[in-house]
């Protein structure tokens, strides 16, 4: 499904304190393995030697449409410790969170969910019954969970969760029993075409600039400040 990227993207200020990480935009995601182990692969003069495990990696990333409604996927790299790609919510599924909110809201206000028969548990000797549990409440912590799927982070950051822990599950099965992911992850809210179009530069030619990475240990920007490093491509 083609995407409008210009009506799509999220015009808010680079820092992301209190922002609605369910709202409709494009989002610049990295996420490095632990301590910077090169488990994913290796560069020589700029050419990419593949590990099998990296075609489970991209594998996984590719599901994330499937196991996400509204969610798609655009520029993607793995690199010998780490991975960027570019995040895409779409209008739509925005709307539909909303929606389910509205709907739990209303069953809640209108007594409707109330209606459905209580579980009962039965204690024993005694036949008394305990645990009785109203589905109204149910429905509150339905509605309550939908609310924090909202909120700061949230939608985003669920999706990285689930792609760091089914490739790391993969991984530890079939390849390095100690690998593991770096436990949080760098994301930037893109904030115009052109900058969509100079992160997808970056990322497409990562590989050939892997000398100067920030997270290539033999390169004089080992370790750079994450804002310094994409100062120049977040400004072109």
């Amino acid at each position: 499904m083609a995407i409008d990227i210009q009506k799509n993207l999220v015009r808010n200020s680079l820092r992301l304190k209190g922002y609605d990480y369910s709202q409709p935009g494009a989002y610049f995601i990295t996420i490095c393995t632990e301590n910077n182990i090169c488990y994913l692969g290796n560069i020589v003069d700029g050419v990419t030697i593949s590990y099998p495990i990296s075609d489970v990696i991209q594998e996984i990333w590719q599901e994330i449409p499937k196991r996400f409604r509204g969610v798609d996927l655009d520029a993607f790299i793995i690199m010998p410790n780490h991975v960027h790609g570019i995040i895409i919510i779409k209008e739509e599924y925005r709307e539909m969170i909303q929606q389910t909110c509205r709907n739990n809201s209303e069953n809640i206000d209108e007594g409707l969910i109330d209606q459905a028969p209580a579980k009962n548990h039965l204690n024993g000797k005694n036949g008394s019954l305990i645990n009785r549990i109203r589905i109204k409440n149910q429905a509150f912590a339905a509605a309550k969970n939908w609310n924090l799927m909202k909120d700061s982070k949230r939608t985003v950051g669920k999706i990285i969760r689930y792609f760091k822990a089914k490739t790391a599950k993969i991984v530890h099965d079939k390849f390095f029993p100690s690998f593991q992911w770096q436990r949080n992850y760098y994301e930037h809210v893109v904030r115009s075409a052109r900058e969509l179009n100079s992160i997808r530069e970056y990322i497409i030619n990562n590989p050939l600039k892997w000398a100067f990475d920030r997270e290539n240990r033999l390169s004089k920007n080992f370790n750079m400040d994450l804002e310094n490093y994409f100062k120049d491509i977040f400004d072109k």
